[in-house]
């Protein structure tokens, strides 16, 4: 197996879903979400994602970027429809600015990088800064950065793995969710490739799901775990 390869191939992942989960949504962001699904469509990680990247390449045809940015804030930002949170805190705690925070703070400091609040305005352990983070520390691995391997690892397993499946649940079932429901099986998806390549254990029940109760499931069955597999990835490149 080609580890630099995959990790191409989740760079690319994971700058889509920043993209996808950006506080402040611009056409940047419209045009690398459109980059990024033609790429991982040539490539999915399994079959159900690879028909999902399909559709949102359908989608993307007929969406403006207006229209993709209207339905991005239908979903995570409007106080009339269903509350979908973007903070690891929120998922923990049910409230933002929480331990995560703290959590991802110490990691950020760990790094060879810093948060720009110039630019980025929102917490530490944000969805989209999250995932730009593991971006990061992926492309410093690809370089021969010994630290950000295991420091990627441990923000997945100990940010980013509690509240990915209760994220991608919220986004799937939202009622004004019809580009991100199929953005949402993705990241299902790529969260269970993750937890293979890092083995990395899928957590037992957030706070949040105690809290909130049960949702509808992504998937109307739950498969048994794949065993990871080499995959064609020599393709992928960074975007």
């Amino acid at each position: 197996m080609d580890r630099t390869s995959i990790n191409k191939a989740r760079s690319v992942y994971y700058g889509m879903f920043a993209s996808l989960f950006a506080f402040n949504f611009n056409e940047s962001h419209h045009d690398s979400i459109i980059a990024a699904v033609n790429v991982l469509a040539e490539h999915p990680m399994d079959e159900e994602s690879g028909m999902a990247l399909k559709a949102m390449i359908q989608q993307l045809e007929a969406l403006t970027f207006e229209g993709l940015k209207n339905e991005g804030n239908q979903i995570f930002f409007s106080p009339t429809t269903s509350h979908v949170p973007m903070t690891a805190s929120f998922y923990d705690e049910k409230r933002d600015d929480g331990k995560k925070r703290v959590a991802m703070m110490n990691y950020v400091l760990n790094s060879n990088y810093r948060r720009n609040t110039d630019i980025f305005k929102e917490n530490e352990d944000h969805i989209e800064f999250i995932a730009l983070f593991l971006k990061t520390l992926i492309e410093e691995e690809i370089k021969g950065q010994e630290y950000a391997q295991c420091l990627a690892r441990e923000v997945f397993e100990q940010i980013l793995n509690p509240m990915i499946d209760t994220l991608s649940e919220k986004v799937f079932n939202h009622e004004n969710s019809l580009f991100y429901k199929n953005a949402a099986i993705v990241l299902r998806s790529f969260a269970e490739f993750e937890r293979l390549f890092l083995n990395v254990s899928r957590p037992a029940v957030s706070a949040y799901d105690e809290i909130a109760g049960p949702d509808i499931k992504a998937r109307k069955v739950k498969k048994p775990p794949r065993q990871l597999v080499e995959r064609n990835v020599e393709e992928f490149v960074s975007i």
